[in-house]
């Protein structure tokens, strides 16, 4: 291969086996790639949602909404699972949003504790104007593959996707900023912690600045019971999650083999 189509990756592995040859650098064949790639999509995504005063994280929610189909609406915990981001940082995006006028929020009609994000008349229009120049734009970014190439490219980046989706399956996230593993991950992650066995739902990450933080839950705890309800499986954390009463719910946790109560503020 000559130096002209060598990329800034074949320079980098070629450094790096001249330093530490033992290293096995394959994956950084394939993942320095995909981030100095992203790098250039971002880069070029945010430049064309910058001309209509838009950001890509603001495009994501709108296209969400508006690919949901009439009457448009998603419950705002439904735009935080399939964008795959924190209650707060999704709160804050629909806060500037509303402000624009391109959605609003509005109290679902069948249990009135739940938020939905409705896509206004000028959202709408703004997407109508936008989505065509978003995907010509997409277009021009992957004009240097061949047509078989790039469905080549696809049926490999569906694979490798699915390989990691499934190693992430056993984790789910609910309200409050938590992520918590399935009732199986989380009682073998306390036996290969040298833990003694028991039913609930392990913490597997806490939302920096959430009501979760605030009230003490961390990474590692075990929920055994949320006010009167066990928790033995993540339809029963939603279920005591989602009652009205009490706002401030006590929650009864394993830290280790330490028992530990914390109130935490649960309203919607």
């Amino acid at each position: 291969m000559s130096d002209k189509d060598k990329d800034h990756i074949d320079r980098l592995v070629r450094r790096w086996k001249q330093e530490k040859p033992e290293y096995n650098l394959a994956p950084v064949e394939i993942i320095g790639r995909a981030a100095r790639i992203m790098e250039h999509v971002d880069r070029a995504l945010e430049s064309k949602f910058e001309e209509w005063d838009i950001s890509r994280a603001s495009f994501d929610v709108l296209a969400t909404l508006r690919r949901a189909g009439p009457p448009y609406r998603l419950l705002q915990r439904e735009l935080m699972r399939q964008l795959m981001r924190t209650s707060g940082s999704i709160s804050l995006r629909i806060d500037a949003l509303e402000r624009d006028g391109l959605v609003e929020r509005e109290l679902n009609e069948e249990d009135r504790r739940t938020t939905e994000v409705v896509l206004t008349a000028a959202g709408h229009k703004l997407l109508e104007k936008v989505i065509p120049e978003h995907l010509a734009n997409e277009s021009a970014l992957v004009a240097g593959l061949t047509v078989r190439e790039r469905s080549e490219l696809v049926a490999l980046l569906r694979k490798w996707l699915l390989s990691l989706e499934a190693e992430v399956s056993h984790a789910d996230q609910v309200q409050l900023g938590l992520v918590l593993l399935s009732p199986r991950a989380s009682l073998m992650k306390r036996r290969a912690a040298g833990l003694p066995d028991a039913a609930g739902l392990l913490i597997h990450s806490v939302e920096k600045d959430s009501r979760s933080a605030a009230a003490g839950l961390r990474r590692g705890d075990l929920i055994t019971q949320v006010e009167d309800v066990e928790i033995t499986t993540l339809s029963a954390m939603r279920k005591a999650l989602n009652r009205l009463q009490p706002r401030w719910k006590r929650f009864l946790l394993l830290r280790g083999a330490e028992k530990v109560t914390l109130k935490v503020d649960c309203r919607d």
